[in-house]
């Protein structure tokens, strides 16, 4: 269930891996599951996967017949559907939930966990970029991760990573080669977080993101991912911290939320000074010292000494506040941010960048509210901003997104959704429902239902109508397009799921024949998977078909085919897991390509994109010696029979087989 939805976010957003502070929260809860017996708003709004009607649920259960004592019980909760349960089962725990007690420095050194985490990477052959020696660094991508915590009151943690291509050194700001210097790995995370203390509910100090209302007004970092199994309404987390491996969009400095009137009103004070990676500007500056920027730089690599050039360039200062009202069915939140450049970003002069961002300061205000009745809930933000657009407009600079879930019964459910973001709309930290995750220049409506049938056949079905009212990347037009999804499952017996996906994504984009002028191109995809899982062993079979058609060129088609074997077995009681996967495809082009979700080591999840004809085969090992050790490692090889060479730039392999070794080891204590 996960691997689908994953999968649903590297189609949606194009890229082979899911955003690495995504991933770490996936992990945090694997790590330390939410306990379900604990109902506060703050704890049951981490899982991404729970609406409004779901959480009463819970609550209202615990209040009428006292803690669960059993993730069974979950089954017995109105709402509750085997899909949601099984989705929410890594994640959650059920535990007594204890009085809070005045902590002590001796109870948090006594009770504290500590994780210390270091994993390796590589490839074989070695690509162009090393060959050549185009690359600063060796092909091996290295990190560790230590953190530290105290229950939920207290976290720290500290990680280095260098990617393949990064080098390992050590140097001031004005010999890096960018805007700030380097000390052994590329790049460090820190944090620490302080939770119920008094007054302040939450605070942090070193590298966090901000999460508030639906994303409009300010939501740093990534977010849930849309998908015909989720809700579209999100529960902003205010304080959270950093990834510690996640290199662009997040803020560095310290935040404070402090409870006003306990479980009532709250606010969020909130400072940030961060060194972004940014591309200089083409523009002549010759005749004066100042320096101007092109964009970001968000990919966070620095292999090379262009890539070297834009780390660390441009200096970004954030600072505001967040007051929100918690009522029995309704809460209203009120944001203000300002954001503020050391240097101006002038956009590069393309017909679609005409309303890309420009200047070097941007202050944004909004509203968001919640209300919720009985089995319906609804939510709302909407946000303007005080810069427009270079290019001059009649149109306001606001965005919004609003909508409402109908939970009729266990078995039923239905949500829809609008969003709306003015071309002229203009802010560096949003991320809101929609195709591209911008608040800026696209606007739609969406819709989702859940059903379940007799014979346990349960339907999600989701669709979306979207439009862009002014140009992108590859479309010099306004343009618009539709989105459906369906998933239908159906246990065939105890331990057997068939699923079958089948998604339609019809847009637009520049036609090839005639210039400034667009062509529909539509995208079909349906899978079938069938899965068997017992105790020590299980099968997964998928089957997936997608095609491709356009106006201006010939139709292409893709096929995939798969099958994992996962073996679960305890060598003197301690785990060992032995996975492996064997994959066909035959895929006739990039438009045609197919994501495919497969098991990786922790904190990573692998959605590699199949395109071209050839096999894909890995294998994965996880073994416990000791309930304080683990070991992991994974082997994967794709080979192309037809092909002379893989990738492409400084990442081209000579050669038709492209082999990854990873392995990573971790220690509890």
């Amino acid at each position: 269930m996960l691997g689908d939805i994953l999968e649903q976010w590297a189609d949606q957003y194009e890229e082979e891996s899911v955003p690495d502070d995504v991933v770490e929260q996936l992990n945090e809860l694997i790590d330390s599951p939410i306990n379900l017996n604990d109902t506060s708003n703050s704890v049951l709004s981490v899982l991404p996967f729970l609406t409004d009607y779901h959480r009463q649920a819970i609550r209202a259960y615990i209040a009428q017949y006292g803690e669960m004592v059993s993730l069974s019980e979950l089954y017995m909760l109105n709402g509750f559907d085997s899909t949601t349960i099984k989705l929410l089962m890594p994640f959650v725990t059920i535990a007594p939930v204890d009085n809070e007690s005045p902590l002590t420095f001796k109870d948090v050194i006594n009770h504290g966990h500590s994780n210390l985490r270091f994993g390796a990477k590589t490839v074989r052959p070695l690509s162009r970029g090393y060959n050549e020696e185009k690359y600063a660094g060796g092909p091996y991508r290295s990190y560790f991760r230590y953190s530290f915590k105290f229950h939920d009151r207290i976290s720290f943690q500290f990680s280095g990573d260098i990617d393949a291509g990064e080098a390992f050194r050590f140097a001031s700001a004005a010999n890096s080669g960018g805007g700030v210097g380097q000390y052994g790995f590329d790049y460090y995370s820190y944090h620490l977080m302080f939770n119920r203390f008094g007054i302040v509910k939450r605070a942090i100090v070193g590298k966090y993101n901000l999460h508030f209302g639906q994303g409009v007004t300010l939501w740093s970092g990534s977010a849930p991912w849309m998908s015909g199994n989720t809700p579209f309404r999100r529960f902003g987390q205010g304080i959270a911290p950093a990834s510690a491996f996640c290199e662009y969009g997040y803020l560095r400095g310290a935040a404070v939320t402090l409870d006003i009137v306990p479980k009532r009103l709250e606010t969020t004070l909130f400072f940030s000074n961060v060194n972004r990676d940014a591309t200089l500007s083409a523009r002549d500056t010759s005749l004066t010292d100042e320096l101007f920027f092109q964009s970001f730089y968000s990919s966070g690599y620095h292999r090379t000494s262009t890539e070297l050039a834009k780390r660390g360039m441009l200096g970004e200062t954030l600072f505001g506040a967040h007051m929100q009202y918690n009522g029995n069915n309704l809460q209203v939140g009120m944001t203000a941010v300002d954001t503020r450049l050391e240097s101006e970003i002038v956009p590069a002069e393309y017909v679609y960048n005409a309303f890309a961002f420009s200047g070097t300061d941007v202050f944004n205000y909004g509203v968001d509210v919640t209300y919720r009745y009985r089995r319906m809930s609804f939510f709302l933000e909407t946000a303007i901003s005080s810069r427009r657009s270079r290019l001059q407009s009649d149109l306001l600079p606001v965005a919004g997104v609003g909508g409402f879930h109908f939970h009729l019964n266990a078995d039923n459910a239905f949500s829809a959704a609008f969003h709306y973001g003015s071309p002229t709309f203009q802010n560096l930290h949003s991320n809101v429902i929609g195709q591209s995750g911008s608040a800026q220049n696209e606007e739609g409506v969406m819709f989702f239902c859940r059903t379940r049938l007799p014979g346990f056949v349960e339907i999600n079905a989701m669709a979306d109508f979207f439009k862009f009212p002014s140009m992108r990347y590859r479309i010099y037009s306004p343009s618009m397009g539709a989105d459906y999804r369906l998933r239908i499952s159906k246990p065939i017996a105890r331990n057997l799921m068939l699923l079958c996906q089948y998604r339609y994504r019809s847009s637009q984009r520049n036609s090839d024949a005639q210039l400034y002028a667009v062509e529909d191109i539509v995208r079909n995809q349906l899978q079938f998977s069938l899965d068997y899982d017992v105790t020590s062993w299980r099968l997964v079979s998928k089957v997936v078909y997608s095609s491709f058609e356009c106006s201006d060129h010939n139709a292409l088609n893709g096929f995939l085919m798969s099958q994992d074997i996962v073996y679960r077995l305890a060598i003197s009681r301690r785990p060992l897991s032995i996975g492996t996967r064997l994959a066909l495809f035959d895929i006739e082009g990039y438009d045609a390509r197919i994501y495919s979700y497969e098991s990786d080591l922790m904190y990573e999840f692998s959605v590699p994109m199949f395109t071209g004809r050839g096999v894909r085969l890995y294998a994965l090992c996880r073994w416990e010696p000791t309930s304080s050790f683990s070991v992991a490692a994974k082997y994967a090889v794709t080979f192309y029979p037809d092909k002379e060479s893989i990738g492409s730039a400084y990442e081209l392999i000579e050669g038709n087989c492209r082999q990854e070794f990873k392995v990573q080891m971790r220690l509890k204590f």
